[in-house]
């Protein structure tokens, strides 16, 4: 309905306009209200983004610290052939992109045999990491309690250079290159800035490329 303010009294025009006042303010405050709500749950899952983010690295970077110390270092370690003999093995480490896979092998050094194995695979809706597979893998083939934390490591949330993403611009997957980068010669990849910006998922964290 439209009003018509030419035909109200002074007084009128008095009365109308406190009560159009008092509405602005009351709209202003809902709509503030509203809005400081929504920077609230934006900031709440901010902080949640960056403490899960924060607790991947954490065990990404205990799981390669576990490897080392687990390899002693690279120089090798025992394995019980039986009750009385043991045999020196190198680790060996077959990874497996394509089926999210990473193999654990204790190879003997003197005689080439492969003693013991222990594998890890990447359920479908995780992340490949290949750290954490390696530490799990390698606990296995040792016959080791495997901790929970690499188990049940938490999603990454922050895309970052040298991880391998997917989204709807890319056919398959994409190597994600930082801005100012001359693409790869071969294969996909996408700039860091469009893989934030159009929220890729990402199914490959482990970043060796990048020595990460």
């Amino acid at each position: 309905m439209k009003i018509d303010l030419n035909a109200m009294g002074y007084d009128e025009l008095l009365a109308h306009g406190d009560a159009v006042m008092e509405a602005i303010k009351k709209r202003t405050f809902q709509e503030g209200f509203q809005a400081a709500k929504q920077v609230q749950r934006k900031l709440a899952k901010m902080k949640t983004s960056i403490n899960t983010q924060a607790r991947r690295d954490e065990i990404v970077e205990q799981a390669k610290a576990d490897v080392e110390e687990l390899s002693n270092y690279g120089n090798g370690v025992w394995h019980e052939t039986d009750v009385f003999m043991k045999a020196t093995c190198k680790v060996e480490f077959v990874v497996n992109r394509d089926k999210r896979t990473v193999v654990a092998l204790l190879r003997g050094v003197r005689t080439r045999n492969v003693y013991a194995r222990g594998i890890a695979k990447a359920a479908p809706s995780d992340c490949f990491n290949v750290h954490i597979g390696k530490a799990i893998a390698l606990r296995r083939a040792l016959g080791l309690a495997v901790p929970d934390e690499y188990l049940n490591a938490p999603q990454p949330t922050e895309v970052r250079v040298g991880d391998v993403v997917e989204g709807h611009a890319v056919k398959d997957t994409a190597l994600v290159i930082s801005d100012d980068a001359w693409p790869p010669i071969s294969g996909a990849w996408v700039p860091l800035k469009y893989a934030r910006q159009y929220e890729f998922r990402i199914i490959d964290d482990s970043r060796e490329e990048v020595g990460e």
